[in-house]
């Protein structure tokens, strides 16, 4: 005989417990004293052999009833000759729940197919057989061993997911529990899957060599989807009263060509609708205008009808509209305009001059951009302060004077990471390479650019580079040196090695020089991307001078949880690691 819930029997340890209530239930006599005993004890001889024989029965009937109880639950059964070593095998069976599996199949959607099929493989084991159920969750509470009764009631409550797991995920972290437990017997592995092709990697290098496995392929009846890949704006920025161009790039993964497909724009109470065709196997871009009318945080989808799957079907955005960016140039006594000049040509930019001698802290607080236009020296206190803000976020421009001081300027480079400055050439120099696939250039160029094609510089200044640095260099003389610099960690800090008097070189009235700042100003704004994946590895910056310990959450209707996250000063670093898709 053997039992499906055998650890059960020791609960017959319990039948102890009729015992001791025999044992210790006594009767205490009264003594009677009377002139003659004989009849009397007569009686009682045979009173008391009646009465133990009725305890004894009473007993008896109890542990059997325990024993009963007890029995019922562990679910005893006769074994058959293929069912008496049932007990040395596992069949660990994993059902892939992720989003892809919501596609129809030949009798309702993939998942509910893959159900019933784990039903089936169940109801052809015998009885006593053991069970792993896994999904792409992979909860502590599925590494367990269950029975067929236990089975049936988890796979009832088995939804769909957002998570997606490698096909090697599930059976190696279900080998590695078999193994912690010293598990020796037979192992049977059944995968049931449509095993999308991000999902099959190196399936051959499977650790229990000495197992089974089935995979059983859940087939939709229509092999192709419709879905928004990523969404993004010709414009830098996003103004009031200003036309914004959305570009929308939709795949299709089928070999049938679509046409008409309907695509839904809705961004707060703004609504737009576009169709379009999309050829098989290939994607396209589609372009969708529309106009914001006030500032602030915008949130928005695109939306597509796609009659397989459903789940991807909306893509989330989000974006701010700001009114102006606030640009501060710090200059002296000998600065040229030239930089007041540039950002001028465009009132989105609210510019504010400042001589170095009359700074005031919070002029620098306010600033989203500050511009050092050709400073002479910069102090230890001004030094301090430009570190604290752009660690905060705030964009900072450094222009260098001719006259420049190299000790005051070499310290705030080098607290920054930068190129250090060094000495003066009188020498004729032209402009070498552009790194054109920065994404400080995107959008600039219509294709990849390699050089420039200017009259040559009369004078520049040569740098140094140290352990240290870290930094990005955007444009380079021709003998390799740095013109123009990015700084590596923050992309917020830039470092122009050249001056633009007059006197020094024609740099400052070039076209460049005027799409540089312009670039910089518009990059000013720390624009986050429209949108991110939970997983990715991505950090967002959140600036904020909140000092409650209330934490950040990101939540919508269903869910509600807590990012991982490192603060830097007034800057929140949240490290996208779930895999859910979100925006902000």
């Amino acid at each position: 005989m053997s039992f499906v819930y055998p650890h059960i029997l020791y609960f017959l340890f319990l039948l102890i417990i009729p015992i001791i209530i025999h044992l210790f239930n006594f009767r205490r006599y009264k003594k009677l004293y009377f002139s003659s005993l004989q009849f009397i004890k007569k009686v009682e001889k045979e009173t008391n052999a009646t009465r133990n024989l009725r305890h004894y029965l009473i007993l008896a009937c109890r542990m059997l009833a325990f024993t009963a109880i007890i029995l019922a639950f562990a679910q005893p059964y006769i074994p058959t000759s293929t069912q008496n070593k049932s007990f040395e095998r596992v069949v660990p069976i994993y059902i892939d729940n992720s989003l892809s599996m919501s596609a129809k199949g030949s009798n309702g959607d993939l998942l509910n197919q893959a159900k019933t099929a784990v039903q089936e493989i169940v109801d052809a084991y015998p009885r006593g057989q053991k069970f792993m159920l896994l999904t792409n969750k992979l909860e502590g509470k599925e590494y367990r061993i269950i029975n067929k009764t236990e089975l049936e009631d988890r796979l009832a409550f088995i939804d769909f997911s957002a998570i997606s797991r490698s096909i090697t995920s599930p059976l190696e972290s279900t080998n590695a529990y078999l193994n912690s437990i010293d598990f020796d017997g037979q192992v049977h592995y059944y995968v049931l899957s449509d095993f999308q092709k991000r999902n099959l990697s190196a399936t051959e290098d499977l650790l229990d060599t000495n197992a089974t496995y089935s995979f059983l392929q859940m087939k939709p009846q229509m092999k192709q989807n419709l879905y928004i890949d990523s969404v993004w704006f010709d414009q830098p920025f996003q103004r009031v009263n200003q036309n914004n161009t959305l570009n929308i790039r939709v795949f299709n993964t089928g070999d049938t060509d679509l046409t008409n497909v309907a695509l839904n724009l809705e961004i707060d109470d703004l609504k737009r609708q576009t169709l379009t065709d999309v050829k098989g196997k290939d994607y396209t871009i589609v372009s969708m205008n529309y106009t914001d009318k006030s500032v602030g945080s915008k949130a928005g989808f695109i939306e597509l009808v796609d009659e397989n799957l459903y789940f991807d079907n909306r893509f989330y955005f989000s974006y701010d509209v700001t009114s102006t960016v606030k640009i501060l140039i710090v200059n002296n006594e000998n600065s040229t305009p030239y930089p007041g000049l540039v950002y001028a040509t465009d009132d989105f930019y609210q510019i504010e001059q400042n001589n170095v001698n009359q700074l005031k802290t919070n002029i620098l607080n306010e600033a989203n951009l500050i511009v050092l236009n050709e400073l002479e020296s910069i102090s230890s206190g001004l030094q301090t302060q430009l570190k604290q803000l752009t660690d905060n976020g705030t964009h900072l421009l450094i222009i260098p004077s001719p006259s420049y001081d190299p000790k005051s300027y070499n310290n705030l480079l080098a607290s920054m990471h930068l190129p250090l400055i060094n000495q003066k050439r009188n020498k004729e120099i032209r402009i070498g390479k552009i790194n054109s696939s920065s994404l400080f250039f995107k959008g600039m160029f219509d294709e990849k650019v390699e050089k420039i094609t200017m009259p040559p510089l009369s004078k520049y200044f040569t740098s140094t580079v140290y352990t240290n640095a870290n930094y990005r260099s955007l444009i380079n003389y021709e003998n390799g040196q740095p013109l123009f610099v990015e700084q590596g960690e923050t992309e917020s800090i830039y470092m122009l090695y050249s001056a633009i008097q007059d006197s020094f070189n024609n740099l400052g009235k070039s076209a460049l020089f005027s799409s540089l700042l312009l670039r910089v100003g518009e990059k000013s704004q720390g624009n986050q991307p429209l949108s991110l994946t939970l997983g990715s590895g991505e950090n967002y910056k959140i600036k904020t001078t909140e000092q409650d310990q209330n934490p950040l959450q990101l939540q919508n209707e269903a869910l509600v949880f807590i990012p991982e996250m490192t603060k830097k000063q007034d800057i929140l670093l949240s490290l996208l690691e779930t895999q859910i898709k979100i925006t902000r």
